[in-house]
């Protein structure tokens, strides 16, 4: 029990955070004692940082996709991994968290200047691999205004929510959606860089993914391929592993991974150093 309590102020800490977020950048009402509470606990647990606006999306969908994974876990603790909840919310705050990786996918730009000079030239595209409800294809075409993206998926429900999020955002001449399973990839040297959400994909079939991928690059396309992460701690580092193999996916370590892209006949292959906070580690390849 003392343990639970410990790290039940985690989980209140964390739901109050995302509250204070959303009142304050959604303009959503709220009771003036609560939204005064909620801006002491923001104070106290970021100090004098405010609300960061354009940083907000993807709290909210970390803080959403942490909270009912959680709860979850605890009403079907002994599942097998995989994924196909057709929980709209849930689905629509995992889309929300995906789109911070189009700002370590900024940085990556700054470790590998050639990645970021092919997705800037003219006729760029851009391959989202298991787009879900298509919140990362949002984000990479929005901070790069002159690239085209494709996103494709299996998940048909996650799609339709990636159909209409896509023209809500007024993104529809840019981004084009598919159903399509990666292993079945058939588009030959069209695209500048692909992402591959490794805690998703089943382990029997990445070889097949990156192998499809690899075609589908252009020579000298860039593969970056995404693992969970968290602290660098014992326990997050369990956390994030059980996180991805309920997700369907394998809890890669860096010394089993790197072989693999290696193997799918890319060169300069290696991790990007993370400098970002979104919870994710990010491996490149460029195809010869």
């Amino acid at each position: 029990m003392g343990a639970a309590v410990r790290l039940g102020v985690s989980v209140d800490a964390l739901a109050a955070l995302t509250a204070h977020v959303r009142v304050e950048t959604e303009g959503l009402p709220a009771d003036p004692q609560v939204r005064e509470l909620l801006a002491d606990i923001a104070a106290e647990l970021l100090g004098d940082h405010g609300v960061d606006v354009a940083g907000a999306a993807p709290v909210v969908g970390l803080a959403g996709t942490f909270l009912r994974q959680a709860a979850e876990l605890i009403e079907n603790p002994g599942r097998s991994g995989r994924w196909d909840q057709v929980d709209v919310p849930l689905l629509q705050s995992i889309g929300r968290l995906s789109m911070a990786i189009s700002d370590a996918v900024r940085i990556a730009e700054g470790e590998l200047p050639e990645l970021g000079q092919r997705l800037t030239a003219p006729g760029a595209s851009f391959l989202d691999v298991g787009t879900g409800t298509g919140w990362l294809a949002i984000a990479i075409a929005r901070s790069h205004p002159g690239l085209r993206v494709v996103g494709i998926d299996i998940f048909e429900p996650a799609l339709s929510l990636a159909r209409a999020n896509v023209a809500a955002q007024g993104m529809a001449d840019r981004v084009e959606l598919r159903l399509q399973d990666a292993v079945a990839l058939d588009d030959a040297a069209v695209y500048d860089a692909a992402w591959l959400p490794m805690p998703f994909l089943p382990a029997g079939i990445v070889s097949q993914v990156m192998a499809a991928a690899a075609a589908s690059l252009r020579p000298g396309g860039w593969l970056l391929a995404g693992t969970f992460t968290g602290a660098d701690d014992r326990l997050s580092h369990l956390l994030a592993n059980l996180r991805t193999v309920r997700s369907g996916g394998h809890p890669w370590c860096v010394d089993d991974l790197l072989p693999v892209i290696a193997a799918a006949g890319f060169v300069d292959v290696g991790e990007v150093p993370r400098t970002w906070s979104a919870p994710v580690r990010l491996y490149a390849g460029r195809r010869p």
